[in-house]
C-alpha cells in the first residue's frame, strides 16, 4: 500500500502527500501542512488556481525548509517570481530525484496543466490528475494508486442544468462540465487501465453534484 496522506481536496484546497515526501499541490495554508513540513521533499504543481497553488504557503514552506524543491510547467514561472529551487520540467520525461522519479502529462482545463505520474523506488506506480475535462490519448496501464478527480456524476449534473434552464437560471454546471472530469469517465479510465490489485482515490469531489 502507498502511503498517502489528503490534506485537502476540492474547491476549498488542494493538497496531497504520497510517502511523507511528495506533495501534489500546495494550496492550503501553511498551518495545514505543520505536521508533514518536515518531511517533504518535493513540492509538484499542477496549475495556477488559487485552490492549488497558495504562493504565500509555498514561500513560508521554503524559508523553513531551503532545500525544499519545487516541479512545475514553464507556464507557471511568471507564478513563482519569489520561489527558489524551481524545476521546470517537460511532459512526457521522467525525471529522477533519488528517492522517487516523476514524470508530467498534459492535462485540458481552462489554464495551462499538469498531471503527474510518480515512481516510487519499491517498484510503486501512482497517476495523478485533477482539474481536466478529459483524459483522451493518455494511458497508465498497470498503476498502483490511480489518484484522480472524480468531480461530478453526469446525471445529476445534467439535473442542475435542465432546471436552471427551466427556471432561466444560472448553474455552476456549466462550468463544470467544460473543465472538470466526471465520476464516470474517471471510473471508465481507471477500469480500462488498472491491475487487480490497484488502488483508487477520488480527488476533488464536488458538494453539489457528487454522488
Amino acid at each position: 500500500m502507498i502511503q498517502t496522506q489528503v490534506i485537502s481536496s476540492g474547491s476549498e484546497g488542494n493538497a496531497v502527500i504520497y510517502n511523507n515526501a511528495i506533495m501534489v499541490d500546495c494550496g492550503v495554508s501553511f498551518k495545514a501542512l505543520e505536521a508533514v513540513k518536515r518531511s517533504l521533499k518535493i513540492v509538484l504543481l499542477t496549475h495556477k488556481h488559487s485552490d492549488h497553488l497558495k504562493i504565500r504557503t509555498l514561500q513560508r514552506l521554503q524559508a523553513e525548509r531551503p532545500t525544499l524543491r519545487v516541479a512545475c510547467g514553464d507556464f507557471l514561472l511568471e507564478e513563482l517570481p519569489c520561489i527558489k529551487n524551481i524545476d521546470v520540467l517537460q511532459v512526457g520525461k521522467i525525471y529522477d530525484y533519488g528517492a522517487f522519479k516523476v514524470s508530467p502529462i498534459k492535462l485540458y482545463h481552462d489554464v495551462p496543466n499538469f498531471g503527474w505520474r510518480i515512481f516510487l523506488p519499491n517498484g510503486k506506480k501512482i497517476f495523478h490528475a485533477t482539474d481536466t475535462v478529459h483524459l483522451e490519448g493518455i494511458t497508465a496501464k498497470g498503476y498502483d494508486l490511480y489518484a484522480i478527480e472524480h468531480n461530478y456524476c453526469e446525471e445529476y449534473i445534467q439535473q442542475a442544468i435542465e432546471e436552471a434552464r427551466a427556471n432561466s437560471e444560472y448553474t455552476h454546471a456549466y462550468g463544470s462540465i467544460k473543465t472538470h472530469l466526471s465520476i464516470q469517465q474517471a471510473r471508465a479510465f481507471i477500469e480500462a487501465n488498472r491491475k487487480e490489485s490497484s488502488e483508487v482515490l477520488e480527488l476533488h469531489k464536488s458538494r453539489s453534484f457528487y454522488h
